[in-house]
Parts: structure tokens; sequence; C-alpha cells
């Protein structure tokens, strides 16, 4: 189910100070220096994620979250040699902690645009490198039941905890049949029973649609919420 708690608490996050977003979620991420923008004003929100910007968000998210980073051991990617040193660390490190594959053995497509399916799986695997925080989600909830109500963070659906499912328990319509991948669908389902999405209301995922930087910030900041991130006081 959705997490209890907030990383970002409503009125937390100071304005980021972006001038073509006021999103609360971008916000969040910012306070956290998950994000810095595209530039020091704007954040591009309707742009399209990137592999590479996907490796740096989701690397800068787990230390904090709880995650623990590996030495970003050369996963012998020959495409990405042209990017920075922090980015080539963050996909290496990506690479070991089992979120990303890359695109084949040998090229991880760093300048590819990430989908919405893609980043569904991406997700999904960076909650099973984190721990759960107080009134999130884990896996140990529901050891020996099968209980459709009960959601785990490190979880696939129909798969761990015995014989849990997710039927019922999402309104996409757009999911099965092939639409996606099999593992892509179980991540998307996985996601949307822990509240991580970018509209609850909507009937439609648009897997194969371009991930925009606006929703990775509403699917991190929601993704934070199961772990033990909260802001000082």
């Amino acid at each position: 189910s959705d997490a209890t708690y907030a990383a970002c608490p409503t009125g937390a996050a100071a304005a980021a100070g972006f001038t073509d977003t006021t999103s609360t979620d971008v916000d969040c991420i910012a306070m956290f220096g998950i994000t810095t923008g595209t530039t020091a004003t704007t954040y591009s929100p309707t742009d399209s994620v990137t592999r590479w910007q996907m490796a740096l968000y989701l690397t800068r998210a787990l230390a904090p979250a709880g995650g623990t980073l590996g030495a970003g051991v050369d996963q012998g990617f020959t495409d990405i040699s042209g990017k920075s040193d922090a980015i080539q660390l963050a996909i290496n490190q990506i690479g070991e902690l089992g979120i990303s594959n890359g695109k084949t053995a040998t090229t991880f497509a760093p300048d590819d645009n990430v989908t919405r399916e893609e980043m569904a799986m991406f997700i999904e695997r960076w909650l099973t490198n984190v721990r759960a925080g107080q009134g999130g989600s884990s896996e140990s909830d529901g050891v020996g039941t099968t209980d459709a109500g009960i959601t785990y963070i490190n979880g696939e659906c129909g798969v761990d905890a015995g014989a849990k499912t997710c039927t019922g328990l999402y309104n996409y319509t757009d999911i099965d049949s092939g639409a996606i991948t099999v593992e892509a669908s179980m991540a998307v389902k996985e996601l949307f029973t822990l509240g991580i999405h970018d509209g609850v209301s909507a009937t439609t995922f648009n897997g194969t649609a371009d991930m925009t930087r606006a929703a990775m910030a509403s699917f991190l900041a929601a993704a934070l919420d199961h772990t033990n991130l909260r802001p000082e006081r």
C-alpha cells in the first residue's frame, strides 16, 4: 500500500528555484541532492530522461535511502567512454547493483531515452537495494500469506511471499496482453500498488512513451516515501 510517511512532507522542501516548474516532487528530489537541474535555474520538466541521466538519478538517491553503492567496477560497456567520470561511475554502479544490465552485454546506450516501462523496472530493481522505512512496505510483511492487499517493496507481483497477485490492484488497461514485457508489467503493477506513479486516476500507463523529467521526479519522490529517508528537523 501507499507509504504511511513521506520523505518530503508538505512544506518540508523549499522551492528549488527552477523557473520552469513549481512541482513539489522536483523540490523534494532537489532537496536531497538527487537533481541539480539542467541549469542552475531550469529543470526542463518536459524533456525526456536519457539513460545516463537515469543512472545519476538512481545512484544519487540510493545512499540517502539506505542503500550501498559499489566502487563502480567497469561493467564492460564500450560506449560510455565519452561521458564524464561521474556519469561512467554511475552507469557502472547501477550495473553492479543489477538495476540495469545495459542494452546489450557490451553497450549501455547512454544517450537513448528511457521509456516508461524501462523506468518501472529500473525503480523496482532500485527498491530491492534499499531498506523499507517506518511506514513503508517490505517483503517480510507478507511472508506466509497470499493476502492481495499486501504489497512488497522488493518482490514482484505473483512471485514473492507465496502466491501474491496484483489482480484488481491497478487500473491500467494497457500493460497486459503483450503491450509491454511481462517483467515490465509486473514492475508497473508493483509500483502502482505502492503508490509510485504519476496519476492514480489514469487508466493508461503508456509504457512505450519516453519518461519525462517531471514524471521521474514524481516516481522517485513516491519511492523515497517507502525508505527511511526523511528531512532534517
